[in-house]
């Protein structure tokens, strides 16, 4: 069974009632519980259309990328190559770098490009519990520490469900705050599978 979306075109027994050519194709109305049971059938049929072009867009992009990796896969080692062998030379004649270039710029300008070192900062952290710990409990080490707060909107909703949600005191204090349980009937439909697949062997 599939539960999806709303959809008020009009169906009749056998199909879809004609009507005049536009660029946008007329609304459809379900008259009567017939024209519903069609209009089930139809979409059924439709979304098993839908399914199988899915399935077969997901069998192409498979491929496509199955052999992406196949091609890639050699030049990506040889890119690895190149790259090692570059950084083992570079090392190996940092100093002439240094003399070529002084202390503020360790790189060399070659007619494809430039070869050398950057300057880089990271902050290390040896344990990243002890480290809250210590920054939280120093008044300066606040400015350190990001804390993200946001709503848990499925622990208030089962909150609200629940007897002590229900009661009027809490239900005030949490609409004074703007949160409130919303009630409200959402259409569905359910699409009976088998019996679409029987119909299209019949039709």
């Amino acid at each position: 069974m599939k539960v999806r979306g709303e959809d008020s075109r009009r169906f009749a027994p056998g199909g879809v009632r004609p009507g005049r050519r536009t660029n946008q194709s007329p609304p459809l109305r379900v008259r009567c519980w017939s024209e519903a049971d069609a209009a089930l059938a139809e979409l059924g049929r439709t979304e098993q259309e839908l399914d199988s072009i899915e399935q077969r867009r997901q069998l192409v992009v498979a491929r496509a990328e199955l052999e992406a990796r196949r091609a890639s896969r050699p030049l990506e080692r040889k890119r690895a190559r190149l790259l090692s062998a570059l950084a083992r030379f570079c090392r190996r004649h940092q100093a002439e770098l240094v003399r070529a270039n002084g202390h503020s710029r360790r790189s060399r300008a070659l007619l494809f490009g430039r070869l050398g070192f950057r300057t880089s900062q990271a902050v290390l952290v040896g344990e990243e519990a002890a480290a809250l710990r210590a920054l939280a409990h120093w008044p300066a080490g606040e400015q350190f520490l990001r804390v993200r707060t946001e709503l848990d909107r499925e622990s208030l909703r089962n909150f609200l469900l629940s007897a002590a949600g229900r009661s009027v005191p809490i239900r005030r204090r949490l609409g004074r705050a703007g949160i409130r349980l919303q009630r409200r009937q959402n259409w569905f439909y359910e699409i009976d599978t088998q019996a679409v697949e029987r119909w299209g062997d019949a039709a």
